[in-house]
């Protein structure tokens, strides 16, 4: 049976792009537009702009990709066991080392180092609220679910490692492929310069390198133990079907 004709290899595919992808360019492209074809700068402009680009993306891909999700989170619980399990913990790590890494942000935060709280940043940027009470938890959930995709793209892409080592350095190496695009495109790149030359170097790349890596530690030690061994095979032998051995 082919790829594109195995339902539960069309599920793990559309809850990449549902589960990962859609809510993580929620952030990158909105910026991107606010910055790159708004040209805006710095500064509380660029939230508006930002804003004008999120509510559609919110009601067309992002309200749709979460109820998708919910509802193949439900469905495969008993239908197909392995991706399930690929899902929740994906999710639940990722969500869970996203603490990890806002103990080392909120330092930063405390600092200076960074030029914005990044949950205030995003609940501003969806709601197009200075309200705290409406864009707070708007924000939180936001930032959350964005560490909670890195996780879930991690698992279904990657899966489980023989050993812990492994899989934490496999972990480590995505989240720090995720900080030299944070460093490089938007919102950071353009706001604060490449790895914020323009705004305070070296602080605020080796602050967000050290989060990412602290993301990506917890990411790889919570998915080796909460994963089985049979998930030891990475997506496209998954897609297709073949067991572990």
């Amino acid at each position: 049976m082919g790829i594109l004709t195995n339902k539960k290899s069309v599920l793990t595919l559309l809850t990449l792009f549902a589960g990962g992808f859609v809510p993580i360019h929620l952030i990158l492209l909105s910026f991107g537009y606010s910055e790159y074809y708004k040209a805006q700068a710095i500064g509380p402009k660029i939230i508006r702009v930002a804003h004008e680009f999120a509510v559609p993306y919110l009601y067309i891909l992002y309200i749709p990709a979460i109820i998708f999700l919910i509802w193949v989170i439900i469905y495969t619980k008993k239908t197909y066991p392995d991706l399930y399990r690929r899902i929740v913990v994906g999710l639940g790590a990722g969500a869970i080392a996203t603490i990890g890494l806002d103990w080392i942000r909120q330092m930063g935060v405390l600092e200076g180092w960074l030029p914005a709280d990044t949950p205030t940043m995003f609940g501003k940027m969806i709601t197009g609220s200075n309200s705290f009470i409406r864009y707070f938890w708007v924000g939180q959930f936001a930032h959350f679910f964005n560490g909670a995709s890195f996780g879930l793209i991690f698992t279904l892409v990657f899966g489980r490692f023989h050993t812990l080592k492994k899989t934490t350095l496999v972990a480590i190496s995505w989240l720090l492929l995720m900080e030299l695009g944070m460093m490089v495109g938007p919102p950071m790149g353009p706001m604060v310069g490449l790895f914020g030359v323009r705004y305070l170097w070296p602080q605020l790349f080796a602050l967000t390198f050290v989060a990412h890596v602290v993301h990506g530690a917890i990411l790889g030690i919570l998915s080796f133990y909460w994963l089985k061994e049979e998930d030891n095979t990475w997506l496209w032998p998954f897609l297709k079907g073949v067991q572990y051995s």
